[in-house]
């Protein structure tokens, strides 16, 4: 997933591959954030570890206040979050898992077991560092069986539907 990010005027790209990495303007950076209580969250970069707070301004804007010092951010989210195995899977091959991108906490579950899907109908949504990532069907199908229940946290590769 690719992202353009503002921060007090300064545009930057960041990349969340599906290992987990972060690249920023196309170089890799070490990066962990946690999700606290609210609006906290755990930050390290690189060796260095900061506590955060991410304030609302309305839209995509956010205020985010990292070691007492106070950001303007703008995030673009991307259009439309691809499966990892979304490429690689063809329900004319046989049944395609649906595995979570990046962990994170599962949100929602759209479907229910049995239902048609259509390319593109969004099986589940992902909150993962303050963005909702949407997981798609890559083609029409039968859900044969949902493993994610809404609310529990998932890991990077849990497969949580497989459709047929």
């Amino acid at each position: 997933m690719k992202y353009r990010v503002e921060v007090e005027g300064r545009q930057f790209e960041i990349e969340i591959r599906p290992d987990g990495t972060v690249w920023v303007d196309g170089r890799p950076l070490s990066v962990d954030l946690e999700g606290l209580e609210g609006p906290f969250l755990s930050l390290l970069l690189g060796p260095r570890s900061y506590e955060a707070v991410v304030g609302e301004e309305g839209g995509e804007a956010r205020q985010v206040v990292v070691a007492g010092r106070v950001y303007r951010t703008a995030v673009e989210a991307p259009r439309m979050v691809r499966v990892e195995t979304a490429d690689a899977c063809s329900l004319a091959t046989g049944p395609c898992e649906i595995r979570a991108p990046l962990p994170g906490l599962l949100v929602e579950v759209r479907v229910s077991e049995g239902q048609c899907v259509e390319a593109g109908t969004v099986i589940a949504v992902i909150e993962s560092m303050k963005m909702h990532l949407e997981l798609r069907a890559p083609g029409v199908g039968t859900v044969r069986s949902l493993r994610a229940v809404p609310g529990r946290e998932v890991q990077q590769g849990e497969v949580l539907a497989v459709i047929g």
